[in-house]
């Protein structure tokens, strides 16, 4: 998987992520949804969590399951750790949309780095 598919992957489930999962609210101004902040966010996160492996590689830094792991556990579940303590267009209004939301993102980010990595280290 290429970067950039990773990057539009990765943003469109926490987009979706946002609009779906109870516990995770948008935060509205008159009836209008708030489309720029929470769009804003996902653009954030996507980056973030597409951009773990061509940071580890970068640093050359031996890429590892656990490594991919653990990094997009810390962007997925500090991301809405972070929008629980500060609202930013998307709101954590309970432990459920945290835990589910930060889950959900956190598998979609490993496993597009992962296979990101599988496809640039391909195996003779």
């Amino acid at each position: 998987m290429t970067y950039l598919r990773s990057l539009f992957f990765n943003f469109l489930v926490v987009f979706f992520v946002n609009r779906v999962i109870p516990g995770l609210e948008i935060t509205y101004f008159e009836q209008v949804p708030d489309i720029g902040a929470d769009l804003f966010f996902s653009l954030i996160l996507g980056f973030f969590n597409a951009s773990v492996f061509p940071f580890l590689a970068l640093m050359e830094i031996e890429i590892t399951n656990l490594k991919l792991a653990i990094l997009n556990g810390i962007i997925s579940f500090g991301a809405f750790a972070l929008i629980s303590v500060i609202p930013f267009g998307v709101q954590v209004v309970s432990p459920l949309g945290f835990f589910l939301g930060g889950f959900i993102v956190w598998i979609v980010a490993f496993i597009s780095n992962c296979l990101e990595a599988a496809q640039s280290n391909p195996k003779n």
